[in-house]
């Protein structure tokens, strides 16, 4: 339903965002939506790809490597965006 996916919602203003998604997923193309969306409002969008994966593969990081692969991207970017954090706030 259109009313209950983000890809349709107002991203202005939002935070940086990290976005993991398999390219042959069945939201795959929604989540393409949302990172459009979401860069064309001004928000800063990371966006990993990753090809013949299930939908929610990084829960699979146990016995997938595709998934501890993708949870090794999303533990950088947020180290990354911590790191950015903590040097604006001592610029302040």
């Amino acid at each position: 339903r259109k009313e209950c996916s983000p890809s349709h919602d107002d991203c202005e203003g939002l935070p940086p965002l990290c976005v993991v998604v398999s390219e042959h997923e069945t939201v795959n193309d929604q989540t393409l939506m949302l990172v459009n969306r979401a860069r064309s409002q001004g928000v800063d969008v990371t966006l990993g790809l990753w090809k013949y994966q299930c939908h929610v593969f990084l829960f699979l990081a146990a016995f997938c490597p595709e998934g501890r692969q993708a949870m090794e991207f999303a533990n950088d970017w947020i180290v990354q965006e911590t790191n950015k954090s903590r040097e604006a706030k001592k610029m302040n």
